[in-house]
């Protein structure tokens, strides 16, 4: 007879369980059994098989297509907004897109102080790109406030040396920045976020004057801008022989609407569905003229002038543009030419008031003022002020207005020079 622990070890040799233990594991399988078939029935009334059961790895792909969707949604949802600023007579437009910026002209120096509390009303601490189209004082003035502001990329201007004061003031708020100026030329490409920028014009690198403008054509989905700076007829018909694709929807219309500009061949190769004119209400200049309103007029391209709407914004999807202007949204900007020109019935329009006249004349002539170098005021030289200033805060000059603006200078608050 065999004990009870030689029964075990002969049970295990001959891989026997003992009815007991038999019972419990024979009990465990049908348990068993019947939970795979209460699943299987579960799976297939949910309408489950083998082969469509998702695995972890399908769940994981199915998000990144789900992310990468939500990517490309919201990347069809940028826009394109560009504000053609009223900086009176002058040019002056921020172009954003997503969460890029560009800023093409800053109007007169006059216009310093109101660029730098715009930019920083709308939180642009960065300029991408800047773009001085030419060197004339109603387009690079008003850059200096944005760069007392604003930080810049890369600085575009056909020239980079100039005698005038305005130029040089430009050029030294880019030294203080450790910036200089490129100087691009045409055909050249790059990208503001979604919106493509190239550079057009001057085709003469010789060009001078009005002509060495920057022309620019900014390219959003189906949309498309053109920035013409103050090209006249001679670079229009040179931008007509290069064989560049001229056609867009929005024309930022040349020379603030002079007839030196906006030709008859060159409207018609654009096509325009709109136009803005940037100009100042009161101009001495007769801007815009009846010729271009009536070219305008001719072609049926809608038009929004800064001078009779103020600040115009223009937004793009991709697909369409659309606009918003400050004021007077549904004024007829093609009925009336500017001060002295006759208008679209025969008439005169009112010239300039005196008052118009006297303040442009007051900012822009050269006087002799006093600058406290420590408070960054400027002062008359009769104001009580200047007998309290320390001498070596004191600096005399004479020069306009406007430039000791641009040159970062605010007016005494008691002697208002």
């Amino acid at each position: 007879m065999m004990n009870t622990s030689q029964t075990q070890k002969a049970y295990r040799y001959m891989n026997i369980i003992p009815w007991k233990n038999r019972s419990r594991r024979i009990g465990s399988l049908l348990l068993t059994f019947f939970l795979l078939l209460a699943s299987a029935s579960v799976l297939s009334n949910s309408g489950y098989t083998a082969q469509n059961i998702p695995s972890i790895q399908a769940a994981e792909h199915t998000a990144a297509v789900s992310q990468s969707a939500n990517s490309s949604s919201r990347e069809q949802k940028d826009l394109l907004t560009i504000t053609f600023l009223d900086v009176g007579q002058g040019d002056a437009a921020v172009l954003q897109c997503g969460g890029q910026s560009m800023m093409i002209d800053g109007g007169k120096a006059k216009a310093s102080s109101y660029i730098y509390s715009w930019l920083k009303k709308n939180q642009i601490s960065y300029l991408d790109v800047m773009v001085a189209t030419h060197t004339d004082a109603d387009h690079i003035g008003g850059l200096s406030g944005a760069l007392n502001y604003a930080k810049v990329g890369t600085a575009y201007c056909p020239a980079t040396s100039g005698t005038t004061k305005t130029f040089q003031s430009f050029v030294k708020y880019l030294k203080k920045q450790g910036k200089s100026i490129t100087v691009p030329k045409a055909g050249d490409e790059f990208s503001l976020a979604g919106a493509q920028v190239r550079i057009l014009g001057p085709t003469d690198p010789q060009a001078e004057g009005n002509n060495s403008s920057i022309v620019l054509k900014v390219t959003f989905g189906d949309t498309s801008f053109l920035f013409t700076g103050d090209a006249e007829r001679e670079e229009e018909q040179e931008l007509l022989e290069s064989g560049y694709d001229l056609e867009s929807t929005v024309l930022k219309v040349g020379h603030h609407g002079s007839d030196t500009s906006t030709s008859y061949l060159f409207l018609r190769t654009v096509n325009p569905q709109y136009a803005v004119i940037s100009v100042g209400a009161d101009n001495t200049y007769g801007h815009p003229t009846e010729a271009v309103l009536s070219r305008l007029r001719d072609a049926d391209v809608k038009t929004y002038r800064t001078d009779l709407q103020g600040t115009i914004t223009a937004v793009s999807d991709g697909k369409k543009v659309t606009f918003q202007t400050e004021r007077n949204a549904d004024i007829n900007t093609l009925g009336n030419a500017g001060p002295g020109q006759k208008d679209e019935t025969g008439q005169k329009n009112k010239a300039v008031s005196s008052a118009g006249k006297a303040a442009a004349s007051d900012s822009s002539a050269e006087k002799t003022y006093v600058l406290n170098t420590n408070t960054h005021k400027f002062h008359d030289p009769d104001c009580s002020s200047v007998s309290q200033m320390k001498e070596k805060n004191k600096r005399i000059v004479t020069e306009s207005r406007d430039q000791i603006i641009a040159d970062g200078y605010d007016p005494c608050g008691r002697c208002h020079p």
